[in-house]
């Protein structure tokens, strides 16, 4: 025994074990390269698919530019029309000059 330590001493002193066992370390190092691996296709996957999606966002919208374009030309078209049918219908109806063919007497059978 030594001098610190007294026979009666009720505090008692344990050794921790801190070896790593080897399956551990295995299971440790397959679980990272797993993840990192999995993460790197993940990655890769996902940058195609985000430039499958900006081809398809530029084609939607050049679409609705021209359908914003032919929407605005029928509509100009359209106020353009709904003038004319004003004008029309604003104008005074012009009675032919031409002298009426029916007569003043009537016959009855």
């Amino acid at each position: 025994m030594s001098q610190d330590t007294q026979p009666n001493d009720a505090s008692v002193s344990r050794f921790i074990d801190l070896r790593i066992p080897l399956w551990g370390v295995i299971c440790v190092g397959g679980t990272a390269a797993f993840f990192i691996i999995g993460t790197w296709f993940t990655a890769g996957q996902t940058a195609k698919d985000v430039n499958e999606l900006q081809i398809t966002v530029k084609a939607g919208n050049q679409q609705v530019t021209t359908l914003a374009g032919e929407q605005a030309l029928l509509r100009f078209r359209l106020e353009n029309l709904e003038g004319e049918i004003r004008a029309i219908k604003a104008q005074p109806v012009q009675v032919p000059a031409v002298p009426s063919t029916t007569t003043t007497t009537r016959r009855f059978p």
